[in-house]
């Protein structure tokens, strides 16, 4: 049985199995039917989320042992309650010490058993490369490195290693180490050889690795990485030996009956998914729940030919942030950001010249790579002979800048006529906008990847750059899009999410509808997430910021006052972060009214936000000046009366409107089709930012003892959370099979009903801005099972089933 709800957490040094074990009864008095782990498998050392994978064959002693595992779910199984369980099948960690098959390859190179194990180019343009690894981890200048002292050999064993700032291992061939060995007696007696720069140079230069400081990746990396993240690099699950052993001990545990269901990590960096998620499903040692991380295009549909579920919900939550956010107050919004930041890119070609920047820049190793198999393929048939790699390059280039999709899904069964209708319009783009490329080279690249080359090509190679490009288009958008498009454009950052484009402010409610009953009728198990590891601003965040569009008067007229009361603490600030400064402390400011910390956590999401729109800031290039002013800046607006006086009565309106807005959401996430999952903490007021505050410490100790003696106007969110997991759990047929038919209340108004075997669920909202009308009487011999105090929303049970406990609010 899918699950009936889920709650998401976050497993590290400070959170571990035991931890969660001591969660259990929270979690069971809350309504949850099962927990939902970040990855489990033993990760690097210090690792705080557990995507990098280090060691397929244990548990990360970081969290706990195997027997603790076990643990955990024999408490959950005593409160009939299971485990989904989040697995990374696409890349491990690697530098650092502790990935024994990584290791192995620097070892030995191309010989390595597990070389063809990573996704390695083992023949790169570079003179020097040819059968090495690029291993681009240093923070100066091999030569500075070098010649400072941070590189040095140590013993390991019998064996012999470099050491980079003593954290980085880098083995020495087996041939060096034979021949030392015989030359010098003895390890010690090596090291002592190898003590000056030039003659540690030498070895080195013979090994099978290269290394590099850490910006020749984006130009230079040879093996296939997570996004941009060298210290990710990606495996090759398609290998049958790969899959057998990455998927052994998560197996293992499936068999025991331990875990009930997989969520699949980043399933577009694969390089066939339909075939991954089929042999899973074929090799699993039963039938259990599966999920895949899948970011779909607003206009975008889950295939229905995957064996899976559903998503883990990114595009649900886009959906009700922008149900949430009233429609008539678009055109003031838009002109208050206007006359504030002056003129900005709209959001459709923001997107594009990011992903153009990204390509040029981070991605740029890899689109060359790209070109490079494409030129010699067009080689190699006299028709193609005469395209250039340059040419071929940019044509590429401009053709990924303008997909639309994350990626398409080009297989041996050949091309879906969506992902036709997708590459075609993104060559049509591509192709007006570059009218100087060759029409010829636009013309290969189209019969590739849709099948029709005409000619001797190899097949092969041919289905290796189709693999290469879909594998490509994936990070392009991921960094351009959402990790530096959506920290640009800051008319209203609730809409700038994973899976949500800014510039579709609003949903109708018609539009909600269908996306319910689509749901229901393909994926009626779909994960629904309105906050995960992923989201840039928790729920409440999105939802109070949100707010601004009900009645964007209050907002438009104190933003003057507040810039004027910061008086010179703001000058020199770029107004399009002072914009976004203002928002997140909307927004981020706790409900709670406990501020303990909160200068800090802003502090750190500003700075991820410079850094990511790669503006005034980079990750590579830090503008440490300008960060500092605009942390100052947020220290002045929590010191500067003149600014506060002025800010909270503003902040205190849309903190208000906000919460009516989580009420409804939480009402609506827990009664649509699918599968409500809490994020940690997310019962309660989620005011997080992007990570890592996203993942800082919970005191679930006091969120079990309101839990338990619930404040009515602190906790109706946790209140009404509980209420309908509760709810759920009592009627979980109405929930996984009842229908779902609207109400047509208006553009307004959302309502619909859920019906199954003679019970029927009524849910009636009111999106009105400002909410100046109430619902009026349920329908007679209803039982109102949740309300707020302006009466936002009614939730009726009929039928023959028990009558559910009744929850009041003041």
């Amino acid at each position: 049985m899918p699950p009936r709800s889920t709650y998401r957490l976050q497993l590290n040094a400070d959170f571990t199995l035991r931890d969660a074990q001591a969660l259990v009864p929270y979690l069971a008095d809350l309504g949850i039917s099962h927990v939902y782990l970040s990855p489990v498998l033993k990760a690097q050392p210090g690792s705080t989320h557990g995507y990098d994978t280090v060691d397929h064959t244990c548990i990360n002693p970081e969290i706990g042992s195997l027997d603790d595992f076990r643990a955990l779910a024999a408490t959950l199984r005593a409160a009939d309650m299971g485990i989904v369980l989040d697995f990374v099948p696409n890349h491990m960690g690697v530098g650092g010490a502790s990935n024994e098959l990584w290791l192995d390859v620097l070892r030995n190179g191309p010989a390595s058993r597990y070389a063809d194990w990573f996704d390695i180019d083992w023949h790169p343009p570079h003179p020097l490369m040819d059968g090495k690894l690029l291993v681009p981890f240093l923070g100066k200048s091999y030569a500075e490195t070098l010649a400072d002292g941070d590189i040095g050999l140590k013993a390991d064993g019998v064996q012999l290693a470099v050491w980079v700032y003593g954290k980085e291992k880098l083995p020495v061939r087996p041939d060096d180490l034979s021949s030392l060995l015989v030359q010098h007696g003895g390890v010690e007696a090596i090291i002592a050889a190898h003590a000056s720069p030039d003659r540690l140079d030498a070895l080195i230069s013979r090994q099978h690795w290269r290394l590099a400081h850490y910006a020749t990746g984006a130009d230079e990396i040879n093996y296939r990485r997570f996004f941009i993240n060298s210290e990710l690099a990606g495996i090759r699950i398609d290998r049958e030996e790969v899959f057998d052993h990455a998927h052994q001990l998560i197996f293992a545990l499936i068999a025991e009956g331990l875990v009930d269901g997989l969520r699949i990590d980043h399933i577009d960096g694969l390089r066939d998914p339909l075939a991954y998620l089929q042999t899973l499903r074929a090799k699993a040692p039963r039938p259990i729940y599966l999920l895949v991380e899948k970011i779909l295009a607003p206009h975008e549909y889950l295939r229905g030919d995957w064996p899976i579920d559903g998503t883990t919900g990114y595009e649900i939550g886009a959906q009700l942030t922008r149900l949430l956010t009233s429609a008539p107050g678009e055109e003031v919004v838009t002109a208050t950001y206007a006359g504030f930041v002056g003129p900005s890119t709209p959001p459709a070609e923001e997107a594009y010249r990011c992903k153009l920047r990204v390509m040029d820049n981070e991605l740029a190793a890899e689109l060359n790579a790209l070109a490079r198999g494409s030129a010699r393929l067009a080689w190699s048939v006299p028709k193609t002979a005469d395209l250039t790699e340059s040419a071929l390059r940019r044509a590429w280039r401009e053709l990924v800048a303008h997909l639309e999709v994350y990626r398409t899904y080009i297989d041996a069964q050949g091309v879906h006529p969506r992902d036709r209708r997708e590459l075609c319009r993104a060559l049509a783009k591509a192709r007006e906008t570059q009218p100087q490329i060759q029409p010829a080279v636009f013309d290969f690249i189209e019969h590739l990847l849709l099948g029709s080359l005409v000619g001797n090509y190899d097949p092969d190679t041919v289905a290796e750059i189709v693999g290469r490009f879909q594998q490509y288009t994936g990070p392009a958008m991921a960094k351009g899009l959402e990790d530096t498009a959506l920290y640009r454009y800051n008319r209203l950052v609730s809409l700038n999410e994973v899976g949500a484009h800014p510039d579709r402010f609003s949903l109708s409610v018609a539009a909600f509808h269908d996306a319910n009953r689509r749901r229901l009728a393909h994926h009626p198990h779909c994960l629904i997430g309105t906050s995960t590891h992923d989201t840039k601003r928790g729920e409440d965040i999105r939802l109070i910021i949100s707010a601004i569009a009900d009645d964007p008067a209050p907002w438009r007229d104190a933003l003057a006052s507040w810039q004027n009361a910061l008086g010179l603490a703001a000058k020199g600030i770029h107004p399009n972060d002072l914009y976004l400064l203002f928002q997140l402390l909307l927004g981020g400011w706790p409900i709670s009214g406990d501020i303990k910390g909160f200068a800090g956590r802003v502090k750190g999401a500003m700075s991820k936000s410079l850094r990511e729109a790669r503006e005034r800031s980079d990750w590579g290039v830090n503008n440490s000046d300008y960060e500092e002013r605009v942390s100052a800046l947020v220290d002045a607006c929590l010191e500067n009366q003149d600014f506060l006086q002025a800010f909270h009565p503003v902040r205190k309106f849309y903190e208000e409107i906000g919460r009516r807005k989580s009420l409804i959401e939480t009402v609506l996430k827990l009664t649509i089709p699918g599968v409500p999952d809490i994020y940690r903490g997310a019962e309660d007021w989620e005011q997080s930012f992007v990570d890592p505050d996203n993942r800082r410490a919970l005191d679930f100790a006091a969120l079990q003892a309101r839990l338990a003696q619930p404040h009515p106007a602190r906790d109706e969110k946790l209140i009404l959370t509980q209420t309908l997991l509760v709810l759920r759990k009592a009627h979980p047929a109405l929930f996984a099979e009842g229908d779902y038919a609207p109400l047509d209340l208006g553009p307004d108004r959302i309502g619909f009903q859920r019906r199954h075997q003679g019970q029927s669920l009524t849910v009636l909202a009111d999106l009105s801005p400002r909410h100046a009308s109430g619902l009026g009487d349920a329908s007679s011999g209803a039982t109102i099972i949740a309300g707020s105090p302006d009466r936002c929303f009614l939730v009726s049970l009929e039928g023959n089933a028990p009558t559910s406990p009744s929850l009041e609010t003041p």
